[in-house]
């Protein structure tokens, strides 16, 4: 091996970013060693520890390579594809989501990787975050369980600040595991599918629920995710990229350009895999 640090480019350097990325790195898999890689290593030599300035050693490239896949059912890609559709990358968490945050009026208090507090019991609460937080800062959350937000409660929460490796463990190790399940609910083809498919119906779900509304066929704002349910029951899987697209019709694009392109992102993963994203 040989020491890889700021600057470098190539495939030794993509190997080392896919390695990050099972630590919750978040980062793109270009091969170039930039400042995003250059912190990734820094924060993985204090998580493995492993002392030292912020570049690759042997001893540190190995150590990354020996990390398990934190959710070998979406694999790392998938885990960093819905993490960075969530909160884009490292440095925007840091900067915007490690404290909590009131999405809209109808949402609860936030933390972490879109974890909503509105949908947990305190129970639920101290379940997923045990081990992640210290219980002093989970005790600090439990006003927010169950409850649509406030300004009141932002406010009461403004000293709470959940850190990225702790926002990654859980959103690995609970969430996904979780929307999995509710993805698998109403596709249940789910697990028959590659990865990175598999991957783009989980994103669809964390991101806007496992409601079809069936009773209500008057209601077209779920008409695709209807679609692609009949599609992957009729075995017409190339198909479902084309509904991905078409919910582009559903937002306003100059107030939420977000939700179109990560449908359209959801497309691209159906269609090409993670290759084609930079996420493998």
């Amino acid at each position: 091996m040989m020491v890889l640090r700021t600057g470098d480019v190539g495939d030794r350097v993509k190997t080392l970013q896919r390695g990050l990325n099972k630590l919750g790195a978040m980062l793109l898999v270009d091969g170039q060693f930039g400042a995003g890689t250059r912190d990734a290593v820094a924060d993985a030599r204090v998580a493995l520890g492993c002392p030292g300035p912020p570049e690759a050693d042997d001893e540190l490239q190995a150590a990354v390579a020996a990390v398990p896949d934190p959710f070998p059912s979406l694999t790392a890609a998938g885990v960093t594809f819905i993490a960075r559709a969530e909160v884009s990358n490292a440095g925007m968490y840091q900067n915007k989501y490690q404290a909590p945050c009131w999405p809209s009026a109808e949402s609860g208090m936030t933390i972490g990787i879109g974890y909503d507090c509105q949908f947990v019991r305190p129970e639920q609460l101290y379940a997923d975050w045990a081990g992640a937080l210290p219980s002093h800062v989970i005790d600090q959350l439990v006003p927010a369980s169950g409850k649509v937000g406030s300004q009141a409660l932002l406010t009461e929460l403004c000293a709470v600040l959940v850190p990225l490796s702790a926002a990654m463990r859980v959103f690995a190790r609970r969430s996904l595991p979780e929307f999995l399940k509710r993805a698998r609910a109403i596709y249940p083809e789910v697990d028959d599918l590659a990865p990175a498919r598999r991957t783009a119906l989980v994103s669809l779900v964390y991101n806007r629920g496992a409601r079809l509304h069936d009773k209500d066929e008057a209601r077209q704002d779920r008409r695709e995710m209807r679609t692609i349910r009949e599609l992957l029951a009729s075995g017409q899987h190339d198909l479902v990229a084309g509904q991905f697209d078409l919910m582009a019709r559903l937002w306003d694009p100059a107030r939420l350009a977000g939700l179109i392109q990560r449908r359209r992102a959801e497309a691209t993963l159906w269609r090409a895999g993670f290759g084609a994203l930079q996420l493998e």
